[in-house]
């Protein structure tokens, strides 16, 4: 709890984020300390040495978690000054006090991991809390904790920190956006009692409402008929103040390349801590198509040429790390939302710059280069925003002060509010785009500016290199996610019967690779080096020979990319130390073997030239001419469990697993724990080494149990985790 003689004068606002939500959040955290009066800052845990981390006394975090349990790419210098400084002062940041809010998934493995390890290491450094954590579960819905812990952070902060200049005019500030919110809150009650909530088919609210750009909009099926029984909504989200204002200049901006960001000069210029992460142009040099055509999934791989200035790349890759693409949005969506915001493409075109409304409140971090530099919406549309994330509910509560019709604005306030969860949740898993949010409610025209400020940043998409050094290439392998999602709509009307409607979706990145591919000779595209923080590599000796362990590696679909590159990397290591022979074992899985086995042939060779020990290869629904070893990967490990304990527990072997975190990855690591209790039950005198090797923190542990339960097999492999004998590569 904060100490009563502790009262700040600054609050520092820091954020690591993946995909732009927890920047996002701690935007507007930041924006309404300001407001409230507070003198705050906001920044990237990455830039710690710009504002000064070490003497910062007052924090708030908002962190995410990716992959297994792994911080976000922007946070990883941080991470090594911050295990740095405590490790050799146990009372580094006895001074500091602050707040944790996580985002994560209970869907993964290791929910809120960054968050939970953030909070041990500094409290291990003596600082703490003033407030409670809080873990946002974005499976069940991350507001559901997002809006409760903001609304209960002020008065902690205020305990900890003072508000600059008059503290009755912050309170009468607030007291106001209060006021204003009731009075939204009350309007909207207001009207459910009049709005005629129209049930059937316009339940498909987009459809005959607009002229869509037809292979752009798609139908968002709300059904909005509890309105018809809510005499009235609360906890409705609070709007955010505006903060940027956009000045146009009548002369446009010049066309640069298309696949590229028009400030890639500036970015590849960047001097980055580890110069490897550096960005640069590398040239799609040649695109293969891996599935056959009627196979469910289409799967490409690319070889991308690097160019002899990327030599700060030289030697600073290894097997088994990824790099970071930066993809724009989908050019006809960016015309076709234009079209919505009723922007003409002059205007579109021209430069334009943005700055602060409040001189005391920072533009988001992902826009602040126009404030600067001059663009236009178009390019910022294109590059800067992410026109595809999942819609949050600020989004939605500004947007309905722009719509011009009751009904409209009334069901956005519905979405918004507890009582609207449903409904929010039914829109949220439709994946829509901003156009499509906006399609839905006709009459809402926002201004692009404040669009553009209430997005989140459009992130670079991340990919695993599926070949080893030896060359200036990266070979990439990745399925065009391109689908369709089947909506049940709603009818009143029972001679009707049940209805559907069938909406595509696509993804940012892959799509318009495959397009590049095909359509221009050579493009180049903007790229750098990912930060390979857990470890994901094959191991080697101190004089780079094979490590002797035993390796086995995990990897169905395009899981199995990066372990082409360990099997391409061990070959190269018996060419030259031909006396070893470490054991490797790949187990990998698709769904038809004459369609989407991947690699097939270049896992074959490394099987005849004895490199690859084992093969375990699955087929969900055709083997074909092969032998499966199980409908999925984990059926292959409980077929083997004898084998694969033993390896694990007796030959101290490497497991590394690839692929689909939500899925396949919770199923691996369940069957890897189901697997470790069975065999010590068998085998008992594995119990006791086990559970000495558990953290003292951890679960009450009985040494003489000849048991291990479910609970200290996952705890087992955390510790093995921790000592990279169990290294997972997820996404998802």
């Amino acid at each position: 709890m904060p100490s009563s003689d502790f009262v700040d004068s600054h609050v520092a606002f820091l954020y690591a984020s993946q995909t732009g939500n927890a920047e996002s959040i701690c935007y507007n955290i930041y924006e309404t300390a300001v407001q409230r009066g507070f003198n705050a800052t906001y920044n990237v845990l990455d830039d710690y040495a710009k504002f000064g981390f070490s003497e910062l006394r007052t924090i708030v975090f908002v962190v995410s978690t990716t992959g297994d349990g792994d911080p976000p790419d922007n946070s990883a210098r941080f991470w090594r000054i911050l295990r740095k400084a405590t490790r050799s002062d146990k009372h580094a940041y006895a001074h500091l006090r602050y707040a944790i809010l996580g985002l994560g998934d209970t869907n993964y493995s290791n929910f809120c991991n960054t968050a939970q390890r953030l909070d041990k290491q500094l409290e291990e450094a003596g600082a703490r809390t003033f407030y409670k954590k809080g873990l946002a579960d974005d499976a069940t819905g991350m507001e559901e904790v997002v809006e409760p812990w903001i609304d209960g952070l002020w008065a902690a902060l205020s305990q900890v920190a003072k508000c600059k200049g008059d503290s009755d005019a912050a309170e009468t500030v607030e007291a106001e956006k209060d006021v204003e919110a009731e009075k939204d809150v009350e309007e909207a009650a207001e009207a459910l009692a009049e709005l005629n909530v129209e049930a059937a088919d316009n339940a498909t609210s987009t459809e005959g409402s607009v002229e869509p750009a037809p292979h752009e909009v798609q139908p968002l099926v709300l059904d909005f008929r509890p309105m018809a029984q809510t005499p009235s909504i609360t906890n409705v989200a609070r709007v955010t103040a505006p903060v940027c204002t956009a000045t146009y200049e009548d002369t446009p901006v010049e066309p640069l390349s298309p696949d590229f960001p028009p400030w890639s000069a500036e970015l590849i210029s960047s001097h980055p801590s580890d110069p490897s992460l550096t960005p640069f142009l590398a040239t799609i040099a040649s695109s293969t198509q891996m599935t056959a055509p009627e196979a469910l999934k289409r799967t490409l791989l690319i070889d991308l040429e690097l160019p002899s200035s990327a030599s700060h790349v030289d030697g600073q890759w290894r097997a088994g790390d990824a790099f970071n693409i930066y993809a724009p949005n989908h050019a006809p969506l960016v015309r076709a939302l234009l079209d919505r915001l009723q922007i003409s493409n002059s205007d579109a075109h021209k430069h334009v710059r943005l700055t602060k409304r409040n001189p005391s409140i920072e533009l988001p971090a992902h826009l602040q280069r126009f404030s600067n530099t001059s663009s236009s919406i178009y390019d910022i549309l294109v590059w800067s925003v992410d026109l595809c994330a999942h819609p949050r509910k600020p989004l939605l509560r500004a947007l309905a002060e722009y719509c011009n019709e009751k009904a409209d604005r009334e069901r956005l306030l519905f979405i918004c509010s507890r009582q609207g969860l449903k409904t929010f949740e039914a829109l949220r898993n439709q994946t829509p785009t901003v156009l499509d949010v906006l399609h839905a409610f006709p009459s809402c025209v926002p201004p692009v500016e404040r669009l553009i400020e209430l997005l989140p940043p459009l992130a670079p998409r991340s990919y695993s290199i599926c070949n080893a050094p030896g060359g200036n290439v990266w070979k990439i392998a990745f399925n065009v996610v391109e689908y369709e999602l089947t909506l049940d709509v709603f009818s009143l009307d029972e001679e009707k019967g049940a209805q559907s409607v069938r909406v595509s979706r696509r993804g940012v990145c892959t799509p318009w690779l495959e397009q590049l591919a095909q359509t221009q000779e050579k493009p180049q595209i903007l790229v750098a080096k990912r930060p390979n923080i857990n470890a994901f590599h094959l191991p080697t000796t101190s004089d780079l020979k094979p490590d002797p362990r035993p390796v086995i590696m995990i990897g169905p679909g395009t899981g199995v990319a990066p372990f082409i590159g360990f099997l391409e990397q061990r070959a190269h290591e018996l060419q030259l130390h031909p006396q070893s022979s470490p054991f490797m074992w790949l187990l990998f899985g698709c769904r038809d073997a004459t369609l989407d086995y991947l690699f097939k042939s270049d896992i074959q060779a490394h099987v005849d030239s004895n490199v690859l020990t084992r093969l375990s290869a699955c087929f969900s629904r055709n083997a074909g001419s092969f032998t499966s070893a199980g409908k999925y990967v984990q059926d292959a490990l409980l077929a083997n469990q004898n084998e694969f304990a033993e390896l694990m527990l007796q030959k101290n072997a490497v497991l590394f697993v690839c692929g689909d975190a939500k899925g396949m990855g919770k199923d691996v690591n369940d069957t890897v724990a189901r697997i470790l209790c069975n065999y010590v039950e068998q085998h008992p005198e594995f119990v006791r080494p086990l559970l000495q090797a558990l953290p003292e923190s951890k679960l009450p542990v009985d040494l003489e149990a000849k048991v291990l339960t479910a609970p200290q097999a996952l705890q087992v492999l955390m510790v093995w985790s921790a000592e990279n004998r169990y290294v997972r590569d997820l996404w998802a």
